[in-house]
């Protein structure tokens, strides 16, 4: 599942991030919605996927935003990196919901 490798990968920069948060969080379901998926055998619904894209482009947008007013030139390059990965999952989840469009 996407959402399995979407949050292997943000547990590389939030080593905190649950299971559970990112369910609720990301994903906008109950905290028992990936588990019941798996369970199952089936694969996150597309709205899912749309509640994810909006979390990631949104938390890319707003550190895009703090790093274009940030003056320190090592935190805004920081942030703008920060920005980079969360735009790019973002890309990632829109290339898996194209995929299964096109299905």
């Amino acid at each position: 599942m996407i959402t399995d490798e979407i949050f292997a990968q943000l547990k590389t920069v939030d080593r905190k991030l649950t299971e559970n948060e990112f369910t609720t969080k990301y994903l906008k379901t109950s905290r028992s919605y990936l588990c019941n998926r798996r369970n199952k055998g089936t694969d996150v619904s597309n709205d899912v996927l749309l509640n994810l894209y909006g979390e990631l482009a949104g938390i890319g947008s707003v550190w895009r935003s703090a790093a274009a007013t940030e003056p320190n030139q090592r935190l805004q390059s920081r942030w703008q990196h920060i920005a980079e990965f969360h735009l790019a999952l973002a890309g990632d989840v829109v290339h898996r919901l194209l995929e299964r469009a096109k299905a």
